[in-house]
């Protein structure tokens, strides 16, 4: 028991600080000078959240609007003033709310858990003391999560959703690349790109701490290892939460319409995570906006507002109803010792064999074989017979689509990546004859051993197969 107290007594040290500045500062909340307004266009408040027990500042603009839409912004001490640009025309027609998140902007900033779910929160604290009925609810970035963390925990405040180039949702070892930077590949699919400050933070926060069989959750859930890992950084700790969020039993629970705006040119949240939601969530449709990165409502305002607004009137148009194009036969297809080749259409066998960054898109293969080779796959069926995938000693990233046989994939010293992708095997989904890695995220698995939706990473072995 002695080797914990000096992890109990700064918890004591904080309680006791919490109660004496709840006894100094009653108040409910405080008037912020125009001065010190931060968002042009609104008034702003700082109040009282009970959530990590310090204040915070709010905006509004359009008091008298009877429709209403809460923004959230994402990590950085721009916090709401990211969304300046557009404050103007909400406003015309809604009751606009902004804030600075607890830890960014003009809010208090502590060593506290700064996670999607605790923020969430602080949202419900603002929207029943701001708002009066279901409303829009737009997130970028962080924000993005921490709505939908919202959106699934109070599904009934949430008319329209709108989610803006959300980082994360992805499983950790693919999101962070620590799935793919732990084995020194020089090949780094798109999923994982190495400029995404998500990778950066998992490389030199992660990585050393895997090592020590250090979970972030316990990471976060420490003052002391916050303090000492993380420096007590609200962006820190906010990075690391998104990286280790889970939401692959939130999804199913969001019932409003929603609309994924992503810029194409994204290198924070790769592109791919917008597929990947507008895959999962109930109702939700995918729109890119082309020559834009990752501050797409900066970068390119009016086309921001030209997706925007339009789901905000009248919500997701319906769908089209498009018969599916037959798919070109192709028969059987080769791929030796190339780069950056193209498959689509319909194969009875396809072989890569040292192949690099090729590309199967919209097809339909019978049986892919995959050796010492890095290949993604979108949307794209693989199977129907004894084996859908072999991979040796290669790297596959696949997005979408379904893979299937008796034994849907069977590899050997290979690494697999699957985001929103059904794998069924009939005696088994996954087998290895040398040491393999899965990281599922947000994919249907059924087999003998595993069934039902799996976010998971695997090592797989002869010994052990899904």
């Amino acid at each position: 028991m002695q080797s914990r107290r000096p992890f109990l007594r700064p918890w004591r040290a904080c309680l006791v600080a919490a109660l004496l500045l709840s006894m100094v500062d009653a108040s409910a909340a405080a008037e912020v000078s125009a001065q010190e307004t931060r968002v042009p266009g609104t008034e702003s408040q700082r109040i009282d959240e009970p959530v990590f027990g310090g204040q915070m500042v709010v905006y509004e603009a359009g008091r008298g609007n009877a429709r209403e839409i809460l923004l959230v912004h994402g990590i950085g001490d721009e916090a709401a003033r990211d969304f300046r640009d557009h404050i103007a025309w909400l406003q015309k027609s809604f009751h606009v709310v902004a804030l600075d998140l607890p830890g960014f902007g003009a809010s208090d900033k502590a060593n506290v858990l700064y996670s999607p779910g605790n923020y969430a929160r602080v949202l419900k604290v603002v929207a029943g003391r701001f708002l009066h009925g279901p409303f829009a609810l737009v997130g970028h970035s962080m924000g993005a999560v921490v709505s939908l963390r919202y959106a699934a925990a109070y599904p009934d405040d949430v008319l329209r959703l709108a989610l803006v180039d959300a980082p994360g949702v992805l499983h950790s070892s693919s999101t962070t690349s620590q799935y793919l930077a732990r084995f020194g590949l020089e090949f780094v699919p798109p999923a994982a790109d190495p400029a995404d400050w998500l990778v950066n933070l998992a490389r030199k926060l992660l990585a050393p701490l895997q090592q020590l069989r250090l979970d972030p959750q316990v990471i976060l859930s420490s003052a002391q290892l916050r303090q000492s890992l993380l420096g007590a950084d609200p962006a820190k700790i906010a990075g690391l939460a998104v990286v280790s969020e889970d939401l692959h039993l939130e999804l199913p629970k969001v019932r409003a319409e929603t609309l994924i705006i992503w810029g194409a040119q994204d290198t924070l949240a790769p592109l791919r995570t917008g597929k990947v939601l507008a895959l999962k969530l109930p109702r939700a449709r995918l729109s890119v906006i082309e020559r834009a990165g990752h501050e797409l409502m900066l970068e390119a305002p009016e086309r921001f507002r030209t997706v925007l607004e339009p789901f905000l009137e009248r919500g997701l148009p319906p769908a089209p109803a498009r018969a599916a194009a037959p798919l070109t036969k192709r028969g059987e297809g080769t791929c030796r010792n190339e780069r950056n080749k193209v498959f689509e259409g319909e194969y009875d066998s396809l072989i890569l064999d040292g192949c690099r960054n090729a590309e199967i898109r919209n097809a339909r293969v019978r049986e892919l074989h995959v050796l010492e080779s890095t290949v993604t796959l979108d949307d794209s069926d693989i199977g129907g017979g004894e084996t859908g995938l072999y991979a040796y000693s290669s790297t596959i990233v696949m997005t979408g689509g379904r893979i299937e046989g008796n034994v849907a994939i069977a590899a050997s010293g290979s690494r697999l990546d699957l985001a929103a992708v059904e794998v069924e095997g009939r005696e088994a989904a996954v087998t290895a004859r040398q040491r393999s890695y899965v990281v599922f995220s947000l994919s249907r698995v059924r087999s003998p051993r595993v069934r039902g939706e799996v976010h998971e990473f695997y090592a797989v072995t002869a010994k052990n197969p899904l």
